[in-house]
C-alpha cells in the first residue's frame, strides 16, 4: 500500500508493497491548475501562456473525473485569484481524494481565507526563493508573502516552503533553509526550473547536477548543525527523468511535464474533461519516472 504521510508530506510505501508502476491504477499525484491568471511576474514560470480561466462547472467535471488520484494539488497560476477557490476545494473534499494540497504565492492569504480552508485543504505550498532582496528580484512581495506564512502558521495550517534554485539564488540556499526553519515549514522542497515558458529564458542559469550534489551537501551538514526541523528535499531533474508530473491546464488539457526532449517541454495525455484519469493514466508512457519520484527516491533529502 503507498499512503501519504502527512506529518511529513511524502509519499511512502508499506514494506510488503509491490512497488511495480505498471500495476498502477491510478497516478500517485495531480496538478490541477484551476487559472493560468497571477499577479506576480516570476522570472522561471513555466506556466505562461492565456488560456480562459474555466468555469465553476468545468471544474468540477474535471475533479469528478480525477476521482481515484492520491493526491490532488490545486495550482495555477496564482489559485487564489478566484473567488470561488472556497467551493473549489469544498467539492474537492467531497471527492473523496485522500490528501488535497494548494500550491499558492502566498500574497492573498488572509485569516479570513485560511480559517475557511482549514479542513478542506491538507497543507499549503508557499515559493519563498530566498530572502527579502533575493525573492523580490525573483518574484517579488516577500514581505507580504510571509506575513501570509504566518497567517497560515497561527491558525495552525500545515504549509511546505518551495524553492526554485538557479544561479540567481544559490549562493543563499542556507538563508532560506533558515527561513523555512524559523517559519515552521514541514517541509522545504528546492528544485530547479523547468525549460517552458519564461523557464527558457535562464536555461544558462541551471546548476549541474554536480554542482547541486554539493549543494546538497552543504545543506545536509548545516541542517544537522543548526537543528534544522524541516525535512528538506533537493529535486535535480536529470536524476528524476523525464515526465514525472501530471499537470492539468485550465482547459481540460492533460499533459505529462516537464519533457526536455520535446520542443514544448510537455506530453500531451488527452483531455479530462472528455475522458477519466484511469483510461488517460494507462498511455501516460512515464509511470516509473512518476512513481520513484513522488517516493522520493529519485530526490536527495534530508
Amino acid at each position: 500500500m503507498i499512503r501519504f504521510d502527512k506529518r511529513e508530506q511524502h509519499f511512502v510505501a508499506s514494506p510488503k508493497t509491490e512497488l511495480d508502476a505498471n500495476k498502477l491504477k491510478y497516478p500517485l499525484s495531480i496538478s490541477l491548475q484551476v487559472t493560468r491568471d497571477c499577479n506576480l511576474n516570476c522570472a522561471y514560470c513555466s506556466e505562461v501562456g492565456d488560456i480562459p480561466n474555466p468555469s465553476l462547472v468545468k471544474v468540477r467535471k474535471m475533479i469528478t473525473n480525477l476521482r481515484g488520484v492520491k493526491r490532488i494539488i490545486l495550482t495555477g497560476g496564482e489559485p487564489l485569484i478566484r473567488d470561488d477557490l472556497t467551493e473549489i476545494a469544498e467539492y474537492t473534499r467531497k471527492s473523496e481524494f485522500e490528501t488535497i494540497s494548494l500550491a499558492t504565492n502566498g500574497v492573498f492569504v488572509t485569516y479570513e481565507l485560511a480559517r475557511k480552508l482549514v479542513g478542506l485543504i491538507d497543507y499549503v505550498d508557499v515559493t519563498i526563493d530566498g530572502p527579502r532582496k533575493v525573492h523580490n528580484t525573483i518574484r517579488g512581495k516577500y514581505d507580504t508573502v510571509v506575513d501570509g506564512v504566518r497567517i497560515l502558521q497561527n491558525v495552525g495550517f500545515p504549509f511546505s516552503i518551495v524553492t526554485v534554485l538557479f544561479r540567481g539564488n544559490a549562493d543563499s540556499i542556507l538563508l532560506t533553509c533558515q527561513i523555512a526553519d524559523v517559519l515552521g515549514a514541514k517541509k522545504l522542497k528546492i528544485m530547479t526550473p523547468i525549460a517552458k515558458g519564461r523557464g527558457k529564458e535562464i536555461v544558462s542559469e541551471q546548476l549541474s547536477s554536480g554542482e547541486l550534489l554539493n549543494v546538497f551537501e552543504k545543506i545536509k551538514a548545516e541542517k544537522e548543525t543548526n537543528g534544522w526541523s524541516p525535512r528538506i528535499t533537493l529535486t535535480d531533474w536529470n536524476v528524476v527523468g523525464e515526465g514525472h508530473a501530471i499537470l492539468v491546464h485550465p482547459n481540460g488539457d492533460v499533459v505529462a511535464s516537464p519533457v526536455p526532449s520535446e520542443e514544448e517541454c510537455i506530453w500531451p495525455l488527452g483531455n479530462v474533461l472528455r475522458e477519466n484519469i484511469k483510461s488517460i493514466w494507462k498511455r501516460y508512457p512515464y509511470k516509473e519516472n512518476h512513481l520513484n519520484k513522488y517516493l522520493e527516491k529519485t530526490l536527495h533529502v534530508c
